[in-house]
């Protein structure tokens, strides 16, 4: 739908560095975006201490894919009937209980596999709803001509929370500090766990508490039901082919490379680095600061294409795809933080533009269904290619997992390029 011009001119909405309500969201984001990051460190370290089976990796990570990929969908209907801020909260508010709940579990000796793969399960569920809200907040908030740099800023500010969260994760798991005075459980050297999940839970909490008078403007429409919803949005895509194609192409990619990274990359950890919790931080940490960095190097040229989008994409992947290669000889720790700082920095470089395109190739009344149905392909699929990963990898090594990984990716590139009108998308 077409811009009012004169109508914005009159009512300008406030600049977005004045912004009042985008100063407040992002303050909970970045709250919660930090918090993630212990989880992100915790969560594997812990299940290896209780087994070191590769497939108990990759059943926790299915356990978290589930119900996320089961709901998601439905989140994003429930977003656009009830808006996005009460969903966010609701979701929020779910997954601050789930990791309180693991932490009493790890405190008392009791955290067992199927205690983590519930707590996942849980964590699955809630995201399904905080996922597509958290999407569609920006677009509620900000004026339409901000959008961009809204996001920009978002994503920014969450590369930094990666950049810093897993050392900072790292460092408090391997000091295992207590401050509450005696230990009664039986395996003190938990402790950082425990900490680690309550930082977590507690800026769940926060960031709901913050938003929960944000005014977020909602597009309204005739659907009755959340399956009425999901079933016009899913008929939307698939019936435009750019975002058919777009979406295809998106869940290739990340069933092919998300697995590798999230079950071997710890695996690789455990294997040859000591102390392992800080080593895996400063792992995690390089990509975040590398996919800063590309989007800062976006930010500062923001129309900078090679052909068009469609051409940069497919280009930046393959690039990706040969950085992944080489990951399974890394035998020094700053061989892996320069591999993963680089393939941060490609990735970072296309993700505001890739992300924008989507929203702005979206109706508004369709915003949180699109945005869900573009989330389970990544954080859905995601956990279905870890469990694929730790299968993989009872059987052959890691250097070959992360081989076949690159060369997986690249013929995916090469016959996207080849077979696909992928290559002549461009910006909205």
């Amino acid at each position: 739908m077409p811009v009012n011009t004169s109508l914005a001119l009159e009512n300008p909405a406030p600049a977005l560095a004045r912004d009042r309500n985008f100063r407040r969201l992002l303050a909970c984001a970045v709250a919660s975006m930090l918090g993630d990051q212990f989880t992100l460190v915790a969560f594997p370290l812990l299940i290896m201490v209780i087994s070191p089976d590769p497939m108990a990796l990759g059943w926790a990570f299915a356990a978290l894919a589930l119900p996320r990929a089961l709901f998601l969908l439905t989140g994003g209907s429930l977003v656009d009937r009830f808006g996005a801020r009460s969903i966010w909260s609701f979701g929020c508010y779910g997954s601050a209980l789930a990791l309180c709940g693991l932490a009493w579990a790890v405190y008392h000796g009791q955290a067992s596999l199927p205690v983590i793969y519930g707590v996942a399960a849980l964590l699955g569920l809630c995201s399904a709803l905080t996922l597509p809200a958290g999407s569609a907040l920006v677009p509620g908030i900000v004026n339409a001509r901000d959008l961009e740099r809204a996001n920009g800023v978002l994503l920014a500010l969450r590369q930094v929370t990666i950049a810093v969260g897993p050392v900072a994760a790292g460092g408090v798991i391997a000091s295992a500090f207590w401050p509450f005075g005696p230990r009664p459980a039986a395996n003190a050297t938990l402790d950082g766990y425990v900490i680690a999940y309550v930082l977590d839970a507690l800026t769940f909490a926060l960031s709901a508490f913050g938003l929960r008078a944000l005014p977020v403007r909602r597009a309204t429409g005739s659907e009755t039901s959340a399956g009425t919803t999901t079933a016009e949005g899913l008929r939307y895509f698939f019936q435009d082919r750019r975002l058919r194609t777009y979406l295809t192409y998106m869940a290739a990619m990340t069933l092919l490379m998300s697995g590798p990274v999230q079950v071997a990359l710890p695996l690789l950890t455990h294997e040859r680095f000591t102390p392992e919790a800080p080593a895996l931080g400063w792992l995690f940490g390089a990509q975040g600061a590398g996919t800063l960095v590309g989007m800062l190097m976006f930010s500062a040229r923001p129309k900078l294409r090679m052909v068009n989008l469609g051409i940069t994409l497919l280009a930046v992947d393959a690039a990706i795809a040969l950085l992944l290669m080489p990951l399974g000889w890394v035998y020094a720790l700053w061989q892996g933080v320069a591999l993963l700082f680089a393939i941060g920095l490609c990735g970072g470089f296309v993700q505001v533009m890739a992300f924008t395109w989507l929203q702005r190739s979206l109706p508004p009344r369709l915003l949180g269904r699109g945005m869900s149905l573009f989330m389970l392909v990544f954080f859905g699929l995601a956990p279905v290619s870890a469990a694929i990963a730790g299968w993989v990898l009872q059987f052959v090594s890691i250097q070959a997992v992360f081989l076949a990984t690159g060369a997986l990716l690249l013929a995916a590139v090469l016959m996207t390029y080849l077979g696909s009108g992928l290559r002549r998308l461009s910006d909205v």
